[in-house]
């Protein structure tokens, strides 16, 4: 579990087009940096500044539509004054955490065997 509160979107979609999907680690490494943006209270624009990436491209890692280069989650990391690794590993764990609450509870043997009798 990330030591911080971070909830991905129910509503979360990858384009228009398509149906939910369970979150891709690209959605996950986003909702990690919107976390740490919003804890130092920058706005898309203020990072993309600092950064120096346009704001397009913030708006797309956040959002998971793009995938950040291990040089642009450096850059991020030493803004935020966290380790790369940490960036990784809390999207890491909210994914896996993700998968898990996804994954459906196996029948009982009882069930199935009534079911198919």
């Amino acid at each position: 579990m990330p030591y911080f509160p971070i909830h991905i979107r129910k509503d979360y979609r990858v384009s228009k087009g398509d149906k939910k999907k369970l979150a891709t680690l690209e959605q996950a490494c986003g909702q990690v940096i919107i976390h740490h943006r919003e804890r130092l209270g920058l706005s898309q624009m203020d990072l993309a500044v600092a950064t120096g990436y346009s704001l397009r491209y913030v708006g797309d890692i956040e959002r998971g539509t793009k995938s950040a280069t291990l040089r642009t989650m450096n850059d991020l990391a030493t803004l935020f004054s966290v380790h790369l690794g940490s960036l990784i590993t809390d999207a890491e764990k909210l994914l896996s955490s993700k998968e898990k609450q996804a994954k459906p509870r196996p029948a009982s043997k009882r069930k199935f065997l009534l079911r198919h009798i």
